[in-house]
Order: structure tokens, then sequence, then C-alpha cells
């Protein structure tokens, strides 16, 4: 009896340590594939649509992962946001139930793409560069808006 009580201990030991190994892998393999919503671009439409979409959704975080890592661009896209959260709910609604509507791409070179987009709510024609750099497509986004107080986008 006494070792049947040492046997379940020991199983039940191990049960919980393998448990506790396979939750630590499941964690580190969850946190490796990128945060929530984010989608590894395959190229530069692909890249221009995530973002674009993140954005009309409001969801600034997940746009923010496709934004050019420089300088000018983060800056640009902060103030970006900041203008965005103030505009009125039935604007950020009515983007957020908006379809993106891809209108032209130019592929510059095999490393620089424009697209030309708008959407279902504004309807407003815009540009959005797109950038290969480091094996990665990633949103020019000084290229894309100016710096001025409105944010509003270059015509």
């Amino acid at each position: 009896m006494h070792m049947i009580k040492n046997m379940t201990r020991i199983l039940t030991h191990m049960r919980n340590r393998i448990l506790s190994l396979l939750t630590f892998i499941f964690l580190l393999t969850g946190s490796c594939s990128g945060p929530e919503g984010f989608k590894k671009p395959e190229d530069a439409l692909d890249a221009a649509r995530e973002f674009v979409r993140a954005v009309l959704d409001g969801d600034y975080k997940r746009a923010e992962l496709y934004v050019l890592p420089e300088e000018d661009d983060m800056r640009l896209f902060l103030r970006y946001k900041d203008y965005m959260k103030n505009q009125p709910e039935k604007e950020r609604l009515g983007l957020k139930s908006s379809s993106i509507l891809v209108n032209k791409v130019e592929a510059l070179s095999d490393s620089v793409s424009i697209i030309n987009y708008s959407n279902s709510f504004s309807k407003k024609p815009m540009d959005i560069r797109v950038v290969k750099k480091d094996g990665e497509w990633w949103v020019d986004f000084s290229y894309t808006f100016s710096g001025d107080e409105e944010m509003k986008p270059l015509e």
C-alpha cells in the first residue's frame, strides 16, 4: 500500500512538471509569433492593407507594428494617432465599419511601392508608400503624412 501511494505521488509530481513545461512552451511560442492581430507582411500590398485596416479599426498598437521604425515616421505616427483619437465618435465608427478600396498598386522598384487606396466611408483617394528594409515590408509614414498641425494627408 505504501508503495502505491509513493508511486501515485511520483506520477502526480511528474504530471504537474510536464503540465508546467507545456504551459511554458505554449506561452513562449505564443509570444514569439508577435502581438495579437499582427501578421508579418508578405509583400507591399499586404503591409499597406494590414496597416490601413488597423488604422481604420482604431487599433494603433497593431498599426504601429507596420510603421517604418525610424524617428520621423514614429513621431508623425504618434501625432496622427493623437489626432485620430480626438475625432468625433461618429467618424471613428464610420472608419471602423468601412472597407478598404485599393485603386492602384505601383511598384517603383523591388523594394518600394506606392499604393493608392480609399475607404468606403470617406471615399478620399490617398497614397501610402511601402518600403522593403532588411527583408521586411514597412509603411513609410513620413512619406504619407506631412508634419502640419492638422495631420492632413499629402495632396
